[in-house]
């Protein structure tokens, strides 16, 4: 016979079993999806890359969730950003990140541009953008001439080709998307909403713990 205070405790612990049994909160083809064959990844750390696009304003409003993120990653984990280019004509966004970044401008100037190209606060040819894009350098106070050098750089057209080459790799065929480890892929579109992106980022991370173990 079950006495008042078995029947509370049971009633108490019956939602932990319910947990216990529960299906994964993120399913796979649903909320995340598996790259095959994997993309090339390093083998010492966990690599999260972020594929965005300058051109992208889904990307402008994911990006502050996923730099909030970034600055919480624990020490096996680390996070790279990764400029998509669908065409050749827009390949000089590209060059303008790994530019920014060669300069030491990502910090400061990476948002401004990217505000002014989404919300067309000047206009910006895309099928030739080059041009724009030094005029808003110009307006930054930036040494128009020094950063076109450092656009054609042969260290930022090699960055520029890696970057092809990976969101090719993830199979990436819209942005924002987050990569994981090499054999995942996911994004606000299919998680449902940009906060709560980083947690199914931080499922797949486990993931691809639990499969190098």
């Amino acid at each position: 016979m079950f006495t008042r205070r078995q029947l509370l405790a049971a009633a108490a612990l019956s939602p932990l079993a319910g947990m216990v049994h529960a299906a994964p909160k993120f399913e796979t083809g649903k909320h995340y999806l598996t790259v095959y064959p994997p993309a090339p990844t390093p083998s010492d750390k966990i690599e999260v890359v972020l594929f965005f696009a300058y051109t992208c304003p889904h990307c402008l409003q994911f990006e502050p969730v996923f730099a909030k993120w970034a600055k919480t990653v624990p020490a096996d984990v680390s996070v790279r950003i990764c400029p998509v280019a669908w065409q050749a004509k827009f390949l000089p966004f590209t060059q303008t990140y790994y530019a920014l970044e060669a300069m030491g401008l990502l910090d400061k100037v990476s948002q401004p541009f990217f505000e002014s190209v989404v919300y067309q606060e000047r206009p910006y040819d895309f099928n030739d953008p080059t041009k724009d894009i030094l005029e808003f350098m110009k307006t930054q106070k930036i040494d128009v001439a020094k950063f076109e050098q450092t656009m054609r750089s042969f260290g930022v057209m090699n960055k520029s080709r890696v970057a092809t080459q990976t969101w090719q790799a993830y199979q990436i065929d819209s942005t924002p998307m987050v990569g994981v480890g090499g054999v995942f892929s996911t994004g606000p579109h299919l998680v449902g909403s940009r906060e709560e992106t980083p947690a199914c980022v931080d499922f797949l991370i486990e993931e691809v713990r639990k499969s190098r173990r």
